[in-house]
């Protein structure tokens, strides 16, 4: 008897260990679910956050290539034109002497020279060309760089007495009057300064009729390529009904004013540039530099009207099957984009 009622207390015993332990199990489980569901939350949260960040980004990323893109539009523009203008200075000695006979004699036997004094070398006949403000050789004219030579001399920055040279390292353009008060003394910092200051503004003012037409021109090829770039672009749009026509019209108009804006501006620099670092005037005037700017003048006009084709294609505006070759392609890219990071 004692053997049984031990038995059954062992036997209930056992249910209630088992019991316990089922009821934790139980509790265990349902805790994982519930974290489960907290994490499954967490992460649709996070994937939602993700993709709004995303399409943020996206859109900064546009609208800073778009701001880009109009950028290199408005600069090849005003630095084609300008680098235009340049493009036919003479870059030797020889073709300075053959297309600007007088300046290429000025250079050469004055200009610092004294009577009895050796001529430059062609070395120094350029270094002394390239001197001279950018503003000044806009359109390669002869008669308006000996406008602005008119009133100048050849000032020596260490003078004769004092030990300097007829190199053209030692010469700067100056009013002839001010070169005659310093006399022997040695041109200063500030003095220097002072000069490059003087010449660019007296190099614009003498050249002012040149650098306005330009600037006209250029800013009217700008507002109107714009005006017909933008017009192309959204004619697609138009023709699916995504923009009504005042919109159409307001995005020609916004365009056309943005460049009538911008242009000046960039011109402004350009010429600012030019006047007071004529060095920078020589390499402007370089072939590859001409191309260049045509180069960013073509993307201008060609990103918007490629981005205009991309929209057509998306919504199925060239035929279904080029939309989802498109899709599948982009779909694609996205994997290869994907199976890359993962590697990484």
């Amino acid at each position: 008897m004692d053997l049984f009622q031990e038995a059954q207390k062992l036997t209930n015993a056992a249910e209630n260990l088992v019991q316990a332990g089922t009821n934790q199990l139980n509790e265990s489980v349902a805790a994982v679910k519930n974290a489960a569901a907290g994490l499954g939350a967490t992460v649709d949260e996070f994937n939602q956050q993700s993709g709004q960040l995303a399409q943020q980004g996206f859109k900064a990323v546009s609208g800073t290539f778009d701001a880009v893109t109009q950028a290199a539009f408005e600069l090849g523009v005003t630095g084609g034109a300008i680098a235009e203008a340049l493009k036919d200075l003479p870059h030797t000695a020889e073709a300075l002497a053959r297309e600007m006979p007088k300046i290429a004699y000025r250079l050469r036997n004055r200009a610092g020279l004294r009577v009895g004094d050796a001529p430059r070398s062609d070395a120094d006949v350029m270094k002394q060309f390239e001197k001279i403000p950018g503003t000044s050789k806009l359109g390669a004219s002869e008669t308006r760089i000996r406008e602005f030579l008119a009133d100048k001399h050849g000032s020596h920055v260490i003078s004769r007495q004092q030990g300097g040279s007829n190199a053209a390292n030692n010469i700067l353009w100056e009013i002839g009057t001010d070169n005659l008060q310093r006399g022997a003394r040695v041109m200063t910092g500030g003095e220097q300064v002072y000069i490059r200051f003087y010449n660019a503004v007296d190099s614009i003012v003498k050249n002012s009729g040149t650098i306005a037409k330009l600037g006209l021109t250029a800013t009217g090829t700008a507002v109107l390529t714009q005006a017909v770039v933008t017009a192309v672009s959204y004619a697609l749009d138009l023709y699916r009904g995504d923009i009504t026509v005042e919109e159409f019209r307001d995005r020609i108009v916004e365009a056309a004013v943005s460049a009538g804006i911008a242009t000046p501006i960039f011109f402004l620099i350009f010429i600012a540039v030019i006047a007071l670092f004529p060095e920078v005037a020589v390499l402007l005037s370089a072939p590859a530099v001409v191309a260049g700017f045509n180069a960013l003048f073509g993307l201008g006009i060609a990103i918007p009207i490629i981005q205009s084709l991309v929209r057509h294609v998306e919504v199925g505006g060239f035929r279904e099957e080029v939309a989802e070759g498109y899709q599948s392609l982009m779909g694609n890219a996205q994997q290869f984009m994907e199976s890359t990071a993962g590697e990484i």
